[in-house]
């Protein structure tokens, strides 16, 4: 029961009913289902607030922290009403963490779930398109219009990019899913339990590639290449990788063309340069308040636009403190995925199925895609996001059931380790926008 009712809050997630069926328009469908879900699993929700299961959960104690940074970010300005409705927003996506964390508590039902997150946004993505080429009319969606420069003329274009519904409904948002997509499509087509019926997934694959073209995201582009790239090492290893890539990458980058190619001409007088000043922004307005922030949901106020980079946009609005929690949940769920890659090929074939393991890879790689997807998008508190990083835990609890102990505990060392990690991020990044802009 618990799991059905889960599915349907990620179908209405995905594919917003209320903006394709006008009579379903303005009714919290995604809410009603999820609060059903959290009904049915409350007593295995509040046993992950237990400090010992904290501890053998940085990612979650991560995440559940994060509520409080957003609190006192408005707190220590003292602003009550928004530190109230901050919580309120935000609450929804840590909802959706722990009752994803509580649900999905198997192998199956994990596979499961990825598979039926891959269908959800095939689903989405053919909408989109349909309404892209005006063969269907979605008022709710828009076709995003991007100004550039003719290099040869001078004269300025209008380009056309890939827009879905929902929280989707940004070319760099979409993008970030559709990699998630393309991996686990390739998942499917390794995984030998559905027999001949596997080769299915080979059809939505082909459907996110062209999704991932036409929104014409250079960050998106990107996160493919990463997680292509590791997932490439992590299963054949770093020279077999190498080769691949050099004879790949070329490939792509023609295939992909125009201005989803033109990394370089982004960053010099693109919007990669725009997006560059905006952090370089963010920061200035950072030493007024470096501990707790400007403010959740206040950069956009304050600079005039989003960061355009969730790390960036956290550190300003919540501070050190709460840039740093959101950086550590990808940063213990990566370091997670490293130990338990070595414990996994030392002894974890003993205690494992074949179906357990053939996911780890997979899984680090999503979260590949959806962290390098982030230096492009300021999306640090929306659920797809938590989507990622609840999957990654879902998997790190299931190697605890089967013998392979937690291989990364929250403890002050962690911490120390953490901020250390926060502070060489901010170096970099102002090192980096130095470099960029003289």
């Amino acid at each position: 029961m618990d799991f059905a009712l889960f599915l349907l809050a990620n179908l209405t997630l995905f594919v917003r009913p209320g903006e394709i069926i006008p009579a379903l328009e303005g009714v919290p469908i995604y809410n009603y289902l999820m609060l059903a879900t959290l009904a049915t699993v409350l007593p295995r929700v509040i046993n992950h607030f237990r400090p010992e299961q904290l501890a053998r959960e940085p990612i979650t104690a991560c995440v559940l922290c994060l509520v409080p940074a957003v609190a006192l970010s408005h707190l220590s300005h003292f602003d009550t009403w928004s530190a109230r409705t901050g919580v309120v927003t935000f609450a929804r996506s840590v909802t959706y963490y722990l009752v994803l964390i509580s649900v999905v508590r198997s192998t199956w039902r994990l596979r499961f779930f990825l598979y039926s997150v891959a269908c959800f946004t095939a689903m989405n993505a053919v909408i989109a398109i349909l309404h892209y080429y005006g063969i269907i009319d979605i008022p709710s969606i828009r076709v995003a219009q991007e100004r550039m420069i003719d290099p040869a003329t001078g004269d300025p274009y209008m380009i056309p990019r890939l827009c879905a519904t929902g929280i989707f409904g940004d070319p760099n948002d979409l993008s970030m899913i559709t990699v998630a997509g393309i991996l686990i499509c390739v998942l499917g087509t390794e995984d030998t339990k559905l027999g001949i019926f596997r080769i299915a997934w080979t059809i939505p694959l082909a459907l996110f590639f062209a999704t991932l073209l036409l929104t014409k995201s250079r960050g998106g582009l990107l996160a493919f290449v990463a997680a292509g790239m590791l997932l490439s090492y992590l299963r054949f290893g770093i020279r077999k990788t190498a080769i691949v890539g050099a004879l790949c990458l070329p490939l792509l980058a023609m295939f992909a063309g125009g201005r989803q190619a033109d990394l370089s001409g982004g960053l010099k007088g693109g919007t990669g340069e725009a997006r560059i000043e905006l952090w370089s922004d963010g920061l200035t307005e950072m030493k007024r308040s470096p501990v707790f922030g400007i403010g959740f949901n206040n950069y956009n106020d304050a600079v005039g636009q989003v960061a355009h980079n969730s790390f960036v946009h956290t550190f300003v609005e919540l501070g050190i403190v709460g840039g740093a929690l959101f950086l550590g949940t990808f940063w213990f769920a990566a370091i997670s995925f490293w130990k338990l890659r070595q414990r996994i090929k030392q002894e974890g074939r003993l205690t494992t199925t074949a179906a357990f393991r053939r996911l780890h890879p997979y899984l680090a790689t999503i979260l590949c895609g959806f962290a390098v997807s982030m230096f492009s998008l300021s999306r640090a508190y929306v659920e797809p996001v938590y989507l990622g990083l609840g999957v990654a835990n879902v998997y790190f609890l299931n190697a605890s059931r089967r013998g392979i102990p937690t291989q990364v505990k929250f403890s002050s060392r962690r911490l120390g380790e953490l901020l250390a990690g926060s502070l060489a991020f901010l170096v970099f990044i102002y090192l980096f926008i130095k470099v960029n802009i003289r």
